[in-house]
């Protein structure tokens, strides 16, 4: 009779909430999975999660992301309560100082992934990697499958080295909100060591954890759970998305414009048109260098032209899709419409659709046969030309504006491992015609608790200061270079960042829908004095003995060039580029990366490799490299949006040559001026743009960019 009265409100639970959605939730380190060992599932394409677990002598920092629909990357820091370094960086356990701190990258593969939630015969299966870089004192390899079936999950896994063997867990969704969370855990905890020295001054009693996760509407997790039979840990955590408001369930939102539509071009005077299209133009989209005219013809009926330059948004194909969005409302019916994107005034490309895609973006309602795919998208080697055409809009724009700029560092080669610079930047950017541009932030720090000193510093970073500087001031250019529009010249010089003063010029070919590109670029370089406002060196700036410091007798100046090629994969987003050729320092060798896309999005990573490596490494250097639009932060909303992107390139190692593997600085890039805009990147984000806005009125998002395999990659 007890056994049946304990059973009860099981059996109640699992009827009452057997029909709600699963949330993929993490494990100690960040990596979706139990509490110490991974699972066979991961988050959405496109999602994942930050957050920090204390689980002593433990303390994980952590950053998890679907980086591909089967690749989650996961990298952490990790702090040991019981392992301190002193000022000079040495490592004890009774070393009067911080404590130590580890970095690390898991990576985890999904090799299948079951769709059928009550499939009890095949599971999820996914192999992995755990601390793939760096110091790597807790790298293992794994094997992992997860059954799951409605709101209940089992999994059974192998591992390696510290993972130590066979492992298992159960994880029940309760509810919407609570997750319970147990596991086997045969985990070698004698395996951590930091410079022989180890990390668990006890070895654990038990070899099973369990607990319970708490997830809030908002995307936010916190977990409490009992762990090795003699701790509680703690962790919390909060949802983030790249290919949305970064906070929110990865979707951009649109509101629908109101206003009258003409029914014919009969009813409309054509002044009057022009004053409508401009009244909605101004009003719900932030483009300037507005032109417009139409054409009839009898094999294509009657076509409207507009051209039209983005400065509002960080995404172009929101520009592109917001434009969309108001002439279907404003327009009378066409037989085709064509828009012209453009920067610095030259334009990119040019996308031709047909009129019926008006009818559906007015009715929010795509057609199943898909009036998008009729679209054509193709460069554009012209602007609209002739005496019947409009201009709408004013043709220059300068941008002032002070916004907040953060500098963290973290490395554990220093007597501080986490310093970071608060600072305010003065930012003007003008947007001129005829591939014309000019940009210059001028930095204020406002609290630095970053240490420049000798040997206990970040030496090699002397420009992290307290001096007001010139962070960048340059003109740029870019036009083509014959009539195909696939053609490109790009050229800048000025400061081009916080080391260098000097200039950049790039040639680029692209394929026909900008798939791939072959190109070169040269950099002359000039060493920047990190201790004025915007002086330069007499010599050049060298770094060495702990220390950076102006060498009077050798050149400030540097070369380099490189020729380079790329190639976009498009189903997944992703460019790939290879560099060979000549870096700053006379190093020769390549730099490889591979960069995925969420639109106006992006995270990167990058390896180089020349003839001076990194110590006790067969490579210079590796790291990250990361765009996160403000509107990420701030949300998007109509006729509030941002088009500043902040970018950020991280390097991997601590241990690193100053005078290797240096490019130099740049303000506009090739990939920042046309990148977005190639003819078979704008096509797809704004495709999906468009879906977006007519399901718009769909609440159940969570998973809608699912989890795919590698196998499914391969064959579908």
């Amino acid at each position: 009779m007890r056994r049946v009265i304990l059973c009860c409100p099981v059996i109640i639970l699992t009827l009452i909430f057997s029909s709600f959605a699963f949330a993929s939730t993490g494990g100690n380190t960040g990596l979706t999975g139990l509490w110490e060992y991974p699972a066979a599932e991961m988050p959405e394409d496109g999602a994942g999660r930050f957050g920090f677990t204390y689980n002593s002598p433990y303390q994980y920092y952590f950053l998890d992301l679907a980086w591909l629909p089967w690749l989650e990357i996961n990298a952490r820091f990790t702090t040991f309560d019981t392992i301190s370094v002193n000022e000079f960086g040495h490592v004890a356990p009774d070393a009067e100082g911080r404590r130590y701190m580890d970095k690390a990258i898991d990576l985890k593969f999904m090799l299948w992934h079951s769709k059928n939630p009550q499939n009890w015969i095949i599971p999820s299966i996914a192999v992995g990697v755990v601390d793939m870089m760096g110091t790597e004192l807790m790298k293992a390899y794994y094997g992992v499958a997860t059954w799951r079936v409605g709101n209940f999950a089992a999994t059974l896994g192998y591992g390696s080295d510290r993972l130590n063997g066979f492992y298992g867990g159960i994880e029940y969704d309760v509810a919407d909100w609570l997750t319970v969370k147990a596991e086997y855990s045969p985990l070698d905890y004698a395996h951590d060591k930091a410079n022989s020295y180890s990390v668990m001054e006890k070895l654990p009693s038990q070899k099973y954890n369990a607990g319970i996760v708490l997830k809030a509407p908002w995307g936010m997790q916190g977990s409490v759970s009992y762990q090795r039979g003699d701790n509680w840990a703690f962790t919390i955590s909060q949802k983030i998305h790249l290919s949305g408001p970064l906070l929110g369930d990865g979707h951009k939102k649109f509101n629908a414009p109101g206003g009258f539509r003409c029914p014919n071009w009969d009813d409309a005077e054509s002044q009057d048109l022009l004053l409508r299209i401009k009244s909605g133009i101004e009003k719900y989209v932030r483009v300037r260098d507005v032109e417009m005219k139409v054409e009839d013809s009898d094999e294509s009926g009657r076509r409207l032209l507009l051209s039209y330059e983005n400065y509002g948004y960080a995404s172009h194909a929101e520009a592109m899709t917001r434009l969309l969005i108001i002439l279907s409302s404003v327009m009378p019916e066409t037989d085709s419409l064509v828009l012209i994107a453009k920067n610095a005034g030259v334009p990119i490309v040019k996308a031709e659709f047909p009129g019926t895609l008006l009818f559906d973006i007015r009715a929010r309602s795509l057609r199943e046969d898909d009036s998008m795919s009729s679209a054509v998208f193709s460069w554009a080697s012209s602007d609209i030309e002739g005496p019947d055409s409009h201009v709408l809009a004013s043709k220059a724009e300068h941008e002032f504006k002070a916004m907040l700029a953060y500098d963290p560092r973290i490395d554990q080669t220093v007597g501080k491992a986490y310093m970071d610079r608060l600072n305010i930047d003065a930012v003007y950017k003008g947007r001129y015609t005829n591939g014309w541009g000019a940009q210059a932030t001028i930095r204020f720090p406002i609290n630095n608790e970053v240490d420049t000193s000798p040997h206990t510093g970040l030496w090699w970073e002397p420009d992290l200061n307290n001096k007001i500087r010139v962070q960048d001031a340059a003109m740029t250019y870019a036009n083509h270079l014959g009539s195909s529009g696939r053609a490109w010249f790009f050229g800048e010089g000025g400061y081009l960042n916080e080391e260098w003063l000097g200039a950049n010029l790039w040639a680029r070919y692209y394929g026909e829908s900008g798939l791939w590109w072959i190109g070169a670029r040269y950099a002359a370089l000039h060493d920047r004095d990190p201790w004025t406002f915007a002086g330069l060196t007499r010599g050049k700036l060298t770094y060495n003995y702990g220390r950076a410091f102006d060498d009077e007798d050798a050149s400030p100046w540097h070369h380099g060039a490189w020729v380079q090629a790329g190639f976009h994969i498009s189903d997944l987003n992703v460019d790939l580029e290879a560099d060979y050729g000549r870096f700053a320092d006379d190093d020769k060798g390549w730099k490889f990366s591979v960069t995925r896309h969420w639109d106006d999005t992006a995270i990167g990573f990058w390896y180089i490799k020349t003839d001076i490596n990194a110590p006790n490494k067969d490579f210079t250097k590796a790291g990250v490299h990361m765009e996160i639009p403000a509107d990420k932060w701030l949300g998007t909303w109509f006729g509030n949006s941002s088009a500043h992107i902040w970018e950020q390139d991280t390097n991997f190692l601590s241990t690193w040559m100053p005078h290797s593997g240096r490019e130099g600085g740049a303000v506009r890039t090739p990939e920042r001026f046309i990148s977005q805009l190639r003819p078979v990147s704008l096509r797809k984000n704004v495709a999906i743009m468009l879906q977006e806005y007519c399901t718009y009125d769909d609440k159940d998002t969570e998973g809608d960019k699912e989890v795919s395999s590698i196998l499914e990659y391969i064959f579908h």
